[in-house]
């Protein structure tokens, strides 16, 4: 048996050399980069309750010649050099056409910042739709495309007392309570405080402040048309104690609370998931898209709110007397 295949070995080495030096005799540079393919990069919320919607359209790059860092500093390797970009409305065929406007100026950073471009339209987006979006280059003839449905809007319940627009820290629970909106998959909840600080060392030294507290993130909803969450009044108490300055010379007034519902259809809630960190050992991040012919996300949002909801007189004195919050001498 050993001889034989040392035999094998010696017939096989002559022919292994034969292929070697086919292999040399070859060009030997090897190509790390794929010819280059446009590909257009979508990012884009819906938001039936906005009269103005923002879509972002990049161009994802390739630059045989320079880093991808470097390249990321040239505002041309970011942006097509033709675009349309425009939605449908499915139901009815009824087209948009969005315009390039200057957005805000971004932060330094690993991209350019130099300009900003956002793709807007001022056109009515209706809840409860089905809207597609085309972007493409008029030049190239590249194409991308993607639909979403559009969330609606959301019936706020509670916290507030019986629909009176009175707010209380009595119960136990702060209890969140809606009708949920037509294609909304779950919700954040922002619980704001619209406050008064007064400096007593100088009588006309008042400044008005919001503290915001992210009460519930990424709540499901499902198919309950009428969620619910309780929140312990304790945490409202800790959430106050951490954002209102404490001091012997400041006092506080509540002037109104308010509570902002974000409602995001599941488009929208699947990318939000997959994008979230990793807390495993392994860290590579599965990539998500819905966009047809290129890459990035289009979904939908909906924000509604009900503010300027005074607070009660029974609270205040809670509020003056609980060994949490007596500290920021709040007054009516």
């Amino acid at each position: 048996m050993k001889q034989q295949l040392q035999q094998y070995r010696n017939r096989l080495f002559p022919f292994a050399m034969i292929l070697m030096a086919l292999f040399t005799a070859c060009e030997n540079e090897v190509y790390i980069n794929a010819d280059y393919k446009e590909t257009i990069v979508i990012y884009g919320l819906l938001d039936p309750q906005d009269s103005i919607q923002y879509i972002k359209i990049n161009k994802a790059y390739l630059n045989e010649n320079i880093g991808a860092l470097e390249a990321a500093k040239i505002s041309d390797s970011l942006y097509l050099d033709s675009t349309h970009v425009e939605l449908k409305r499915l139901s009815n065929g009824q087209i948009i056409v969005c315009n390039p406007e200057e957005g805000p100026t971004k932060d330094s950073g690993i991209f350019a910042n130099n300009k900003n471009i956002l793709w807007v339209t001022r056109e009515k987006i209706y809840p409860n739709e089905e809207y597609e979006i085309t972007v493409t280059n008029p030049l190239t003839k590249t194409k991308a495309v993607s639909t979403t449905k559009t969330v609606g809007s959301t019936k706020i319940r509670s916290p507030f007392i019986d629909q009176t627009n009175v707010f209380s820290v009595g119960p136990e629970y702060l209890t969140i309570s809606y009708v949920a909106a037509p294609n909304a998959y779950a919700y954040d909840a922002r619980f704001h405080v619209y406050y008064e600080e007064i400096n007593t060392g100088d009588t006309n030294a008042k400044e008005t402040k919001m503290a915001t507290w992210r009460v519930v993130n990424n709540y499901l909803v499902g198919n309950n048309t009428a969620p619910m969450r309780q929140v312990p009044r304790l945490s409202f108490l800790q959430f106050l104690q951490s954002n209102i300055t404490a001091a012997p010379n400041l006092k506080h007034r509540i002037k109104w609370v308010g509570l902002t519902l974000y409602a995001g259809n599941q488009t929208l809630v699947d990318y939000i998931s997959v994008n979230e960190p990793s807390l495993g050992i392994v860290q590579k991040q599965a990539e998500y898209t819905n966009i047809t012919g290129g890459y990035g996300l289009f979904a939908s949002r909906s924000t509604s709110k009900v503010w300027g909801v005074p607070i009660d007189a029974a609270s205040i004195v809670y509020l003056q007397k609980h060994e949490l919050t007596k500290a920021l001498n709040f007054v009516r």
